[in-house]
């Protein structure tokens, strides 16, 4: 009965994962192929580049007061970006794009007392591919016959990126990190 109790008094974000770190994504900075940089993701269908963010993650201790603290550090393996809308139109290949996973290769030397390492690493948030596939490609412009410019779908969507990130520590122990980016898709060029 204590054990429970002794449980419940410990926050969520302390129990996420099972080794004695606490990943999070500070911040994510934002890059189109067009050069803009800010935190929301302007991102152009009609020309085939990806935009790319860059995350800084970093890594707490859970207890950094504790006698004995094993020297260890976690390895950044992958991420995985999903889209999702507001409006609960979500159906993958139709309404958003599909979601991908990439790899990582990142070691972040773990804090050995209070304090916090970072790591800064690059992430796609919109691949290249996901544009030549619906529902990106149906904003794209289409000259008619006539020379006067179409789009068959809509100008403008806006969707949200959940970019997750995954680690594990040397001791083979599983931390995740999530964060959302706001992503404005249309065919800016032609508007």
């Amino acid at each position: 009965m204590v054990g429970l109790f002794v449980t419940g008094c410990v926050p969520q974000w302390a129990r996420n994962n099972d080794s004695d770190f606490i990943m999070r994504i500070a911040e994510v900075v934002t890059k189109s192929g067009s050069g803009g940089e800010g935190a929301i993701l302007n991102s152009d269908v009609g020309d085939t580049f990806n935009d790319d963010g860059t995350l800084t993650v970093e890594l707490l201790r859970k207890n950094p007061l504790a006698s004995s603290i094993p020297v260890e550090d976690v390895l950044l393996e992958s991420y995985q970006v999903r889209f999702f809308r507001t409006d609960g139109q979500n159906q993958e290949g139709v309404d958003v794009p599909f979601r991908f996973t990439g790899p990582l290769h990142t070691r972040i030397h773990a804090p050995s007392t209070i304090g916090e390492t970072t790591a800064g690493v690059v992430v796609n948030i919109v691949r290249h591919q996901a544009k030549q596939e619906p529902p990106l490609l149906n904003m794209t412009r289409i000259t008619a016959a006539n020379g006067t410019a179409q789009f068959p779908g809509q100008v403008v969507v806006t969707m949200v990126a959940e970019i997750t990130v995954y680690g594990r520590t040397t001791n083979d122990r599983t931390l995740t990190a999530s964060t959302q980016v706001q992503v404005n898709f249309a065919d800016f060029a032609d508007q």
